[in-house]
This record gives C-alpha cells, sequence and structure tokens, in this order.
C-alpha cells in the first residue's frame, strides 16, 4: 500500500534536514532566509496599513479645507 501524502512529505523533510546537518552553514542560511522572507512579508503588510491610514489623514485634511472655500461671485453680463 502507498505511503499518504503527508507520510512522503515528513519522509523528504526528514531527508533534507539530515542531509543539511552536515552543512551547517547551509541550514542556518535557509533558516536565516526563511526569517529574512517572513519579516520583510510583515513589514510591506505594515507599510500598506500606514499609507491606507495617511491617505485617510490627507482626505480629512482637504476636506476641511474645501469648507472654507468661497465660490466666486457670479459675473455681470
Amino acid at each position: 500500500m502507498p505511503d499518504g501524502v503527508t507520510e512522503q512529505a515528513g519522509t523528504t523533510a526528514r531527508s533534507l534536514i539530515t542531509s543539511l546537518s552536515s552543512t551547517p552553514v547551509i541550514l542556518a542560511l535557509v533558516v536565516f532566509n526563511c526569517f529574512y522572507m517572513a519579516l520583510s512579508f510583515w513589514e510591506t503588510i505594515k507599510q500598506g496599513d500606514r499609507f491606507t491610514e495617511n491617505q485617510k489623514i490627507w482626505e480629512q485634511m482637504v476636506e476641511k479645507t474645501m469648507t472654507y472655500c468661497i465660490p466666486p461671485p457670479p459675473k455681470q453680463p
């Protein structure tokens, strides 16, 4: 009976860790790269949130400024 997907994934992960344990520098680089990608993804999300907040503040400032605008008087023919 063939192994399931989870068993095959586990076997692959174990063999990958075993092969990388002989070269700890590469294993450290792989772990660092995973953390770096997660940090970059989180920072991108936070930057998008800051941009959205700044956009809302800008819209409020424009709206307040426009309330003080006086339309020009109509032209006399």
